[in-house]
């Protein structure tokens, strides 16, 4: 790609390597036949729909094609020697080349860790970055993912909240996208979440878990936007406010005077009742007495 930095430093090398190798150099592969290989390059910001066929993740990409279509990549310095030297050792062994283009989606990465954050708004977000002299192809970096496990506060502060037996609501609120996917269906886009996170204290304990709600939306790239890599960003703001979780139980003469008033009520509504079904019975009594 013409943007990208790298390409451009190894576009004097690919100069001298092809002038070198290519149909010129002879190799020897696994049944002792001389054969030679063919060096082309391709411009993937002119050939954009065959490098996302071909799933170039990053630029530059150096592969080694077998006739079948399987292939084997270069990942080391990029020097004239370097690649007359990976060539001899792969084409020696072209047996072992099975990689195709579908094998790249098999692969993710695992984050795991922990951040220390004040108590104002701010974000984070997860994105892919090269490693090595290389740029990430964005048309090819999928963030989608799985959240296992996102929380505020201690990491025991899940199991203080459970022990409290406060209801299961504000228990669930604690971890709210656990076990929950955001998957993206097209190139240039990314999940965002919007996190609001509230303190909580349980009256007479010194221990404190935060709850959170949560939305998110798919973000797509501008189209001006396109060389950019794709960000699954995560957005929190701390409410200003704390929730107090307190235990009231009622005395027993409360609780007998209220059992009172609920027996008196039904006994009120039962006589009540049965005094209009009295009526009513009279009524129809008296006018079935007329008619005859």
């Amino acid at each position: 790609a013409e943007w990208c930095v790298h390409c451009r430093k190894f576009s004097p090398t690919w100069k001298e390597a092809a002038g070198r190798i290519s149909e010129r150099m002879e190799f020897e592969d696994g049944n002792n036949n001389k054969v030679t290989v063919k060096m082309l390059k391709m411009n993937c910001v002119d050939f954009k729909d065959t490098c996302s066929e071909a799933k170039i993740a990053a630029f530059p990409t150096i592969r080694l094609y077998k006739k079948d279509g399987s292939f084997e990549v270069f990942s080391g310095k990029r020097s004239v020697d370097n690649l007359i030297s990976f060539l001899t050792t792969a084409i020696k062994n072209s047996r072992l080349i099975i990689a195709r283009h579908h094998s790249i989606f098999s692969e993710g990465c695992q984050v795991r860790g922990t951040l220390k954050v004040p108590r104002v708004p701010g974000h984070f977000h997860l994105q892919a970055e090269a490693l090595g002299a290389v740029n990430i192809n964005p048309a090819l970096t999928n963030v989608s993912h799985k959240i296992n496990h996102l929380s505020f506060g201690l990491p025991e502060s899940i199991n203080f909240a459970k022990r409290q037996n406060i209801p299961v609501e504000m228990v669930g609120h604690v971890t709210p996208l656990d076990g929950k996917s955001f998957i993206v269906e097209r190139f240039h886009e990314a999940p965002q979440h919007y996190l609001k996170v509230v303190s909580t204290h349980v009256q007479g304990k010194t221990g404190v878990f935060y709850q959170m709600t949560h939305s998110d939306r798919i973000r797509r790239l501008r189209t001006e936007n396109l060389t950019g890599t794709p960000q699954a960003r995560f957005t929190y703001d701390f409410s200003p406010m704390s929730v107090v979780v307190k235990s009231k139980s009622k005395k027993w003469y409360e609780f007998l005077t209220s059992l009172f008033a609920i027996l008196g009520g039904t006994f009120t509504i039962l006589e009540l009742t049965s005094g209009a079904v009295d009526t009513v019975h009279t009524a129809v009594k008296e006018a079935l007495g007329k008619k005859n």
